[in-house]
């Protein structure tokens, strides 16, 4: 039995809001151009066979999808479950932070207000997966006086998170970074804690070396190539000689995207999908294994458009909201205007967190400096900045969708930057509410 009514309230109206939607404004599954590598890399699954797959997606998102048997509305169904957990776990990391009761419950019913959550679990992507996966790492990360069985349980979590996003494997190394600078002395708890990078340096390794068995190269996705010369689409016809038959038909598609004001990050993939390379009659993944040695030649010739890339382009799309459906697809006419208004008011808080959180980057490093210690703000606040640099780092392309698993520890910073301040701009309203 629950004892904790807040959860029983948290639940329920997630679970409202979830029928509410998918029953009566959008009964829908939302597929995008990335969907169908999940959905054949499930198929593959079910069968349990490799032959003849890509190697684009890794197996944690895709194994969501082989559990639904096929059935995509199964797979939705699956991420509002999904869905309102996270929600649960925003409310327990929230007390784990010295939130009340009453504070993390008004906290989590407001971050369940906003709509986007919702749609991105309706479409076929792996974000909502991944939000719940990262609210699982900071919850349990939180936890005052953690066990070894705490630590096993964070490893697996990671794990399952790097078979879902490659990306995240930076995570754990971070996190038993930041413990041995806290207790470098600690011997013990080091080693207990060890346990939290065993796994997910399994899980990308094992991935790995199927990539490498069937593809040729060790590398957790074969689309690992694109990515890096999606960040060369600005410079892309500064390569060497041995590489113009790359980046002539890059540029080629590039210009095209520009006077057809498509978004030229994609050019590479309209190049592709648009027979550019067939001549060559490679498989995907020997053509990307080409564009990861262009991508790093071009890269290394030309560090300063390479930066100005990251920074003005993939940096910066880290920071913007993001929603994820198919406007017209609404059951209702009209009902898309509804909701597109209703996205149109909460974007622009949703800048409103991201800027504060920029501007909280450096007062919380400076803090951290100037009393040689780290709270959990600065940790969480390391964790999102180094994931948006990361991103940029490795690519150009859809970045927006990368910040949406750290957008309610976005708010969370800022909300609690401002509660160890005794909410100094809310008294009126702390009072009155008893906050």
């Amino acid at each position: 039995m629950i004892k904790d009514k807040n959860i029983l309230y948290i639940s329920a109206y997630g679970l409202l809001a979830r029928m509410l939607l998918f029953l009566v404004f959008y009964t829908h599954v939302t597929m995008y151009p990335d969907s169908t590598g999940y959905t054949d890399l499930a198929e593959h699954i079910t069968s349990l066979t490799y032959s003849d797959y890509d190697g684009m997606r890794t197996p944690g998102y895709a194994l969501l999808i082989a559990l639904s048997f096929g059935n995509l509305y199964i797979t939705v169904f699956y991420q509002f479950i999904i869905g309102i957990l996270t929600a649960v776990a925003w409310y327990l990391l929230l007390l784990n932070l010295r939130f009340s009761k009453k504070q993390s419950l008004y906290i989590t019913l407001f971050l369940q207000t906003f709509i986007h959550v919702y749609f991105f679990e309706t479409a076929i992507l792996m974000e909502s997966l991944v939000l719940f996966l990262t609210s699982l790492v900071f919850y349990l990360i939180t936890i005052q006086k953690p066990t070894f069985v705490i630590h096993l349980l964070l490893g697996v979590i990671f794990g399952f998170l790097v078979l879902t996003k490659p990306f995240y494997l930076f995570m754990p190394f971070l996190f038993y970074g930041f413990w041995f600078l806290k207790e470098p002395r600690n011997y013990r708890a080091l080693v207990s804690r060890f346990i939290v990078l065993v796994f997910p340096i399994l899980a990308y390794l094992g991935w790995s070396s199927v990539i490498k068995t069937h593809h040729g190269y060790f590398s957790s996705t074969t689309l690992m190539g694109i990515y890096l010369a999606q960040n060369c689409v600005r410079f892309a016809e500064k390569s060497p000689d041995d590489f113009k038959w790359l980046s002539e038909p890059y540029v080629t598609y590039r210009e095209k995207s520009i006077a057809e004001n498509k978004d030229i990050a994609m050019s590479i993939w309209y190049a592709y999908d648009d027979g550019a390379y067939d001549k060559y009659q490679m498989p995907f993944s020997e053509i990307s294994n080409e564009f990861a040695q262009y991508a790093k030649v071009t890269i290394a010739n030309n560090p300063m458009e390479y930066l100005h890339q990251v920074i003005f382009y993939s940096w910066r799309d880290f920071w913007k909201p993001t929603i994820y459906w198919n406007y017209n697809d609404f059951n209702f006419k009209n009902a898309n205007r509804y909701f597109l208004a209703i996205w149109n008011i909460q974007k622009p808080i949703l800048y409103i967190f991201r800027a504060l959180f920029l501007v909280l980057v450096p007062i919380l490093i400076i803090k951290a400096i100037k009393n040689r210690t780290m709270d959990v703000g600065f940790i969480i606040m390391s964790v999102i900045f180094i994931a948006s640099v990361l991103q940029a780092l490795l690519t150009y392309g859809t970045n927006n969708r990368f910040s949406f698993p750290f957008e309610f520890l976005i708010i969370i910073t800022v909300v609690m930057y401002f509660r160890d301040r005794e909410w100094w701009f809310l008294k009126p309203l702390v009072n009155k509410l008893k906050f």
